[in-house]
């Protein structure tokens, strides 16, 4: 009798797997029971399997636990190399200026959907590629159905923790909406892609084509995206406000907002001016990596990454004919109802020094039909009454009809430099005018004024972008000059390092960083280089100096290499024309190379120090990537010294600065597959003693365990950045680069196996009789070919699918309501993520359910 094609049989202990079929029954000894073995488990033979089933959950769960902490370690180093590979810099022409720029070489969207994807899926992705190797290219294990149950975890579980960890009453939006629309709608069709080949097209066999167009669209989807970034296919028109300025504006949009001012204040603005005037929010911008980094590292007490943003200034709004413009207008309409209301319609001002005076608005609406007062008066900040602004205070009346009202505060300009100040304007006691009884109400109390200083403390810079130095025959040294100009009023510092690229610290130059200090009136200061007698002919080679974190109020020069964060001084370094000649070309490559592997900004000493010590040890880096100061906490010496090991072990990995990060990147990976392949192994034997089907294993302790550092990470993205795209469209990207990548790949090179690599016994004793593979043929006459039985997966697909959907949806109504997918009121916030957690239990026990359900008979024995 022929029977319906099941699933892989179940691994359960106590026998062998059996399949009835017309060539009768056959066995096959896999990891579950005696005889049988995975890639690597288990350790003890079949020994093993004849241990107390409690002893040997304990010690599985525990193993896994301890790989999960593994893969996490280095997970932290590849993502290290991403971050190395995808900042490289090259220093172009400008077509426009003719001016030297330094470029970064990948694009911020396909760096996020190549290598930084595959960085933070990596266990999910190599867990299926292997799975398909080692079990000779059958679908077996724990492969399509982590992919499936990651993917859920990501969309439903990390994005609640998001949307809870948003400060009540923020939010925090997607900025490049037409990316996010790219990736979420390729999230979705992935998965309905993958009901398609199963179900519809060729059911249970995936063909050549079916696994080499899977594995096509991740190449498809990352242009898509690219060209959404872009703006090729467009940009979303948002209605303008008349001043709002944030770190990823496009230079058009920072143009626009620039001439504004000019057109509000004219032309005699200085560059300091102009950028205290324009700005608003300034955060550092963290990287996918930069997080991955810093949560791998908290949870098991390696060195600390900083991920605190400096303190900004969340609103700006300026008003006045001369000095002040408003950005913030609410021109909505008058609601006409009881009672009367007042409030501040914009709650933060800023204001020049020099403006003399700045008019506070203050509005009435509601009941128009009454005369209304309130009190008011002025609190010092940190700005003083006397000798910042003069304080005022008194009753500020509104006549029947009036709808608006001016508090006017005087500001006191000096001659010091100051940081920027503010002091307060309070509203209190509103009161009906003349007897009547209309109630009145306070809608907002308080406004907060900032005063900006415009004594300049000038613009600091190089004197040009590139400077050559010539190599002689002893140590020489030389002065760059750093210059400062458009002021000069206060003492002023900043910070200067030397940054090797083909240059090596140590070996083309003395490494050498600092503070430079300007005395008042001070125009020019000098960096000291000491460039090395380096033999040199024909090479060149090449590091900068980076000028950054000015203070006093100083400001670093835009239009310079590096721009308003930080300037960049390229130096090359030449053979000197005058001893040329003598210099003698052997060896000098690999001299060069061995100097190369021992020093660099990471080298295998300090990756070992790194390993050994809690935190990093006592760090010695003067860089602002640094770590925070606060002293190893209990659970860090707990967590370092349940993983020394595997720090230990993954410190033999090359250093970051070797090859551009490209041998990092090769060797993690490959350790990477060494620890999943142990994952995969110690998975389904916990599945064995528990008698769990492979699929609610990888669904759940798989899925949960490899994806518990993103969760950590998407959280501290949505905190800090002031966008959502760095926790939720990167869960979407992700999401379709597991299956376009994790599938398609192995699952073309699969199907080609069977299409060009000849027949297979074991094949014809699975698969010839079964009646759902009527598509390859009659039985005991079939055409081999990839087999992927449809059954739990895609029932599981289908199920993650309709969440999805609805996940997708969500987000979208939470975007219209609340102007943002993350955070938003309290209420909501937590109702949304209570739900996202609801449709992931759902999916959980709908797969389980449907796993269990079609085993037949009691196989756990």
């Amino acid at each position: 009798a022929r029977a319906p094609l099941p699933p892989a049989p179940p691994r359960f202990p106590g026998g062998v797997g059996e399949r009835e079929g017309a060539l009768g029954k056959f066995q096959m000894a896999d990891i579950c029971h005696v005889g049988g073995s995975g890639v690597v488990l288990p350790l003890g033979g079949d020994s093993e399997q004849r241990w107390p089933n409690g002893l040997r959950i304990f010690l599985y769960m525990l193993g896994l636990a301890w790989c999960f902490m593994g893969v996490a370690i280095i997970a932290d180093t590849f993502m290290g190399a991403i971050e190395k590979v995808t900042s490289k810099k090259v220093r172009r022409q400008s077509k426009s200026t003719g001016r030297m720029y330094t470029y970064e070489v990948w694009n911020p969207t396909v760096a996020n959907l190549t290598l930084m994807a595959l960085g933070s899926s990596a266990p999910e992705i190599l867990l299926n590629v292997i799975d398909i190797f080692a079990k000779e290219f059958f679908l077996e294990g724990l492969g399509p159905s982590t992919i499936v149950g990651s993917a859920a975890f990501n969309l439903l579980m990390i994005i609640a923790v998001c949307i809870v960890s948003i400060p009540d009453g923020e939010v925090r939006y997607i900025k490049e909406t037409a990316v996010y629309c790219c990736t979420a709608s390729f999230s979705i069709f992935a998965y309905l892609w993958l009901l398609v080949i199963l179900l519809v097209v060729s059911p249970h066999v995936v063909e050549v084509w079916e696994g080499a167009l899977t594995f096509l669209f991740f190449p498809l989807m990352t242009f898509l995206a690219w060209c959404c970034d872009k703006g090729y296919f467009g940009k979303t028109e948002v209605k303008p406000r008349r001043l709002s300025i944030h770190e990823s504006m496009t230079p058009d949009e920072i143009a626009e907002a620039e001439a504004k001012v000019k057109k509000e204040h004219g032309d005699n603005l200085s560059s300091s001016q102009m950028a205290r005037i324009m700005v608003v929010q300034n955060p550092e911008k963290r990287t996918r990596a930069h997080y991955h980094v810093a949560a791998i590292r908290g949870l098991c007490g390696g060195k600390r990454v900083k991920t605190r943003m400096a303190r900004s200034i969340t609103k700006l709004s300026w008003q006045g004919p001369a000095k002040i413009v408003p950005i913030d207008d609410e021109d909505g309409d008058i609601v006409m109802a009881e009672p009367a209301k007042i409030e501040f319609p914009i709650i933060q001002y800023a204001v020049l020094e020099n403006a003399g005076e700045v008019k506070v608005k203050v509005r009435r609406k509601g009941n128009l039909d009454v005369a209304v007062r309130v009190y008011y008066k002025t609190e010092d900040g940190d700005a003083k009454d006397g000798s910042d602004y003069i304080r005022v205070e008194g009753w500020l009346y509104f006549r029947e009809g009036q709808m608006e009202s001016f508090i006017t505060v005087q500001i006191i300009d000096d001659a010091a430099y100051e940081e920027d100040e503010d002091f307060y304007i309070w509203l209190s006691d509103p009161q009906v005018v003349g007897g009547n009884k209309a109630p009145v109400r306070l809608l907002s109390r308080k406004c907060t004024v900032t005063i900006i200083d415009d004594d300049d403390a000038g613009i600091l810079s190089f004197q040009s972008d590139a400077l050559t130095l010539y190599s002689k025959n002893e140590l020489v040294e030389r002065e760059v000059v750093v210059q400062r100009r458009n002021g000069g009023c206060g003492e002023v510092q900043v910070s200067y390092e030397l940054e090797g690229d083909s240059a090596i610290a140590g070996h083309d130059f003395e490494a050498n960083s600092g503070v430079l200090t300007f005395a008042p009136q001070q125009m020019q200061a000098n960096i000291i280089v000491q460039v090395k007698p380096v033999p040199r002919y024909e090479h060149s080679a090449i590091f900068r100096i980076l000028l950054s974190n000015p203070s006093g109020g100083a400001k670093l020069d835009e239009t310079k290499d590096g721009g308003s964060d930080r300037n960049i001084l390229t130096v090359t370094l030449e053979a000197d024309p005058e001893v040329k000649q003598h210099i003698e070309r052997v060896k000098s490559a690999l001299q060069a190379k061995w100097d190369r592997s021992k020093v660099g900004h990471r080298n295998w000493a300090q990756q070992f120090k790194e390993a050994i010590y809690v935190n990093g040890g006592e760090d010695s880096d003067d860089d602002n990537e640094s770590v925070d100061d606060d002293p190893p906490t209990m659970f860090d010496r707990v967590m370092h010294g349940l993983v020394l090991p595997w720090k230990l072990l993954f410190a033999l990995v090359p250093p970051t600065d070797y090859c551009g990060g490209w041998a990092c990147f090769c060797c993690a990976l490959l350790m990477i597959g060494l620890v999943t392949m142990i994952i995969g192994d110690m998975a389904s034997l916990l599945g064995c003693v528990m008698c769990i089907p492979d699929d609610i294993t990888a669904i759940t302790f798989v899925a949960l365990g490899t994806s518990l550092p993103d969760t950590f990470a998407s959280r501290a993205a949505a905190t800090q950045d002031p966008h959502a795209d760095a926790s939720v469209g990167n869960v979407t990207g992700s999401n379709s680069v597991n299956v376009f990548l994790g599938l398609g790949l192995p699952w073309m090179i699969a199907a080609i196996r069977w299409e060009f690599g000849g027949s297979s016994a074991t094949w014809d004793a699975r698969y010839q009789t079964f009646d759902d593979l009527d598509f390859l043929g009659d039985p005991q006459s079939r055409t081999q070919a990839f087999v992927v039985p449809a059954g739990n997966l895609a029932f599981s697909v289908g199920v993650f699918s309709g969440c999805a959907v609805t996940c997708i949806v969500c987000l979208a109504l939470r975007r219209s309501l609340f102007k943002g997918e993350l955070g938003g009121p309290k209420v909501p916030k937590w109702g949304s993520a209570a739900f996202l957690c609801c449709l992931w239990f759902l999916y959980v026990f709908l797969s389980a359910w449907q796993s269990l359900s079609a085993i037949e008979g009691d196989t756990c024995r």
